[in-house]
């Protein structure tokens, strides 16, 4: 059972996000905050496993509450909820330490698969968030050479696109090639690399200037 603190400002956001776990049977909402300078009380009282915050609050946003939390050793992992129009709250977040980042109004099953993908210890990055996290890791690393004879020709190339944001279906067409494909290459680059998911996969093209156009 996955234990979950809600965070937001909003009472019918939380009664919203509510419902929706309400029949997940994996997942249990051990508390509500109302603020982000509410978390760390809340976290030392409930033990989540989980923090789902939204990154917009009156008192303290999504981003400090986070940076304040993930100091903290034994701290939870955080999914930042979002908005389209968050670039520089959502670059202020992963340098916090979120875990992940889905968008406020996805659909309730997207939310649910972010929440057990970060309880997993596993990244989620909503591809409408992407361009902002691309933008906020171009501005922080500095690229550095890459492990050579690691990947193929073609998995450097499908790396390459991953880490400028392209979905699978656009790297095969980009590549001339089948989304299946595009997906065997991914877990091959997943497995050679020592990556656990897209989000990392992004980082490490970008930290190694891998990452194309």
């Amino acid at each position: 059972m996955i234990r979950l603190l809600l965070v937001d400002d909003q009472q019918l956001v939380r009664a919203g996000l509510a419902r929706i776990f309400d029949g997940e049977p994996d997942v249990e909402i051990v508390g509500e905050c109302s603020d982000g300078d509410e978390v760390e009380r809340a976290v030392a009282r409930c033990a989540p496993d989980v923090v789902l915050m939204d990154v917009r609050m009156k008192r303290l946003d999504g981003a400090a509450a986070t940076g304040r939390l993930r100091s903290r050793p034994g701290a939870p992992p955080v999914l930042i909820l979002t908005m389209f129009d968050d670039p520089e709250v959502v670059a202020a977040a992963l340098a916090a330490g979120a875990a992940g980042f889905v968008l406020k109004d996805a659909p309730g099953e997207e939310i649910i698969q972010a929440t057990l993908a970060v309880a997993a210890g596993k990244g989620w990055l909503d591809p409408a968030v992407t361009p902002h996290v691309l933008h906020a890791c171009r501005a922080v690393f500095r690229p550095r050479p890459a492990p050579s004879g690691d990947l193929s020709g073609r998995e450097r190339q499908v790396l390459a696109l991953v880490g400028a944001g392209a979905t699978n279906p656009e790297i095969a067409a980009r590549l001339n090639i089948a989304e299946g494909t595009v997906k065997t290459h991914i877990g091959s680059i997943f497995t050679k690399l020592g990556l656990r998911d897209r989000a990392a996969a992004i980082i490490y093209a970008l930290r190694h200037g891998l990452a194309g156009d």
